[in-house]
């Protein structure tokens, strides 16, 4: 199988700058993962006309940066996935007061929990919601970076929404 997709595709610029470079074996081993989990969840035949034509991979597997992200933090501070609080902790380029932290934390909660249910299905289709979240991550073992990416970028958009100073 080819690589689909390269490092500057997988490598959010703005993760990179927070908490800084990645050894080029992890950016490898990242960057095959996510291959795998598109063709995994397209199909070869969508799999080969992706190869055909990279531009339509954000319309196939908009996801995709997101699984990066989760992967690429998980390895950077372990295995465990942070809460919110300690996303905006870790990605802040400055330290964030109490209780502004905890808005903050409580804002990526609420978004992620309303709409974190187009990112499954957009992986494992209509419905996927509502089945046992262990057959999810039977189908997809990748899903907990993926959904941990997805907070991983909502606090980082959250960040870059903040007034500078």
């Amino acid at each position: 199988m080819s690589e689909l997709l390269n490092v500057e595709e997988l490598v959010d610029c703005s993760l990179e700058a927070r908490i800084g470079p990645f050894e080029p074996d992890i950016v490898h081993a990242v960057v095959g993962i996510c291959t795998d989990a598109v063709a995994a969840t397209v199909g070869p035949r969508i799999f080969a006309e992706l190869e055909t034509d990279r531009r339509r991979l954000p319309l196939v597997a908009p996801w995709v940066s997101d699984l990066a992200s989760g992967l690429f933090v998980l390895e950077r501070f372990g295995p465990r996935q942070r809460s919110s609080g300690e996303l905006l902790d870790l990605l802040s380029v400055s330290a964030l007061d109490e209780s502004r932290r905890t808005r903050m934390a409580e804002s990526v909660d609420l978004a992620a929990s309303l709409t974190l249910d187009r990112v499954v299905e957009q992986v494992l289709g209509r419905g996927a919601c509502g089945r046992d979240p262990r057959a999810n991550a039977t189908d997809a073992p990748w899903l907990g970076a993926l959904t941990y990416g997805y907070r991983v970028h909502m606090t980082l958009e959250l960040l870059r929404l903040l007034p500078s100073g």
